[in-house]
């Protein structure tokens, strides 16, 4: 028998659940891939390139804000209990965490939010809960750089002003958050990249975390039952 450490959690026998969570642009989509094939996790992307909303709320946010955030809540639901489901370890690129609790909160009117929060917290009933969620953390100056530096167009014209106020928001939330096990990893440092290539420091954090917590990616896909 292998003295390594099997994946486990505390709660119930079932596979890894790992999120990324993360501002616009801070590498989330690139450092999924990357675990997902280091670790052989199965994949859950962001459903960005599937809105037909996204577009159209970038150019006029008060008209399409609702269709796009409530687009993007039943999508996310939709991945987390595909997750559920899945018996094997696995991660998702975003969560529906920062999208209720920071996006919609952030583009949508009070009456909106009021409204977007009431179905939010139903939604949330019986759906499973990630073993750990990764905070990527950076600047706006370095989002700002790698969102030019990247290819969706329609994220080019973002000011900078809407992305302080989601690190802000992305801050204040980390610092509060209590659905899950949480980690900030600061990427300032790692330009867009050189985190390509450096994403082995970040790995390694992510690895500690999990192994601190009794868990891991390694050989298993399912959880032993411990007697």
């Amino acid at each position: 028998m292998s003295d390594e450490p099997q994946p486990m959690t505390a709660s119930a026998d079932r596979p890894l659940f790992l999120a990324i969570a993360g501002n616009i642009g801070v590498g989330k989509s690139t450092l999924t891939r990357h675990l997902a094939d280091k670790w052989a996790l199965a994949l859950l992307p962001e459903p960005v390139k599937q809105n037909p909303f996204l577009k159209l709320y970038y150019d006029d946010p008060k008209r399409w804000g609702f269709q796009s955030q409530l687009f993007f809540l039943t999508q996310r639901v939709r991945l987390f209990k595909e997750a559920y489901a899945l018996n094997h370890a696995k991660i998702v690129d975003r969560t529906l965490y920062e999208d209720a609790e920071i996006f919609a909160r952030t583009a949508l009117s009070r009456v909106e939010y009021q409204i977007y929060l009431q179905l939010y917290e139903y939604l949330l009933e019986n759906l499973p809960v990630p073993d750990l969620v990764v905070y990527l953390r950076a600047s706006t100056r370095t989002l700002s750089r790698r969102i030019q530096s990247r290819g969706r167009s329609f994220e080019k014209s973002l000011p900078s002003s809407y992305l302080r106020k989601l690190n802000e928001r992305y801050d204040a939330w980390a610092n509060s958050f209590l659905r899950a096990p949480l980690i900030t990893i600061d990427t300032d440092d790692l330009d867009l990249f050189s985190l390509f290539g450096e994403y082995e420091k970040v790995t390694d954090r992510i690895a500690e975390a999990l192994l601190q917590k009794g868990l891991t990616w390694q050989h298993t896909t399912t959880i032993p039952r411990h007697s």
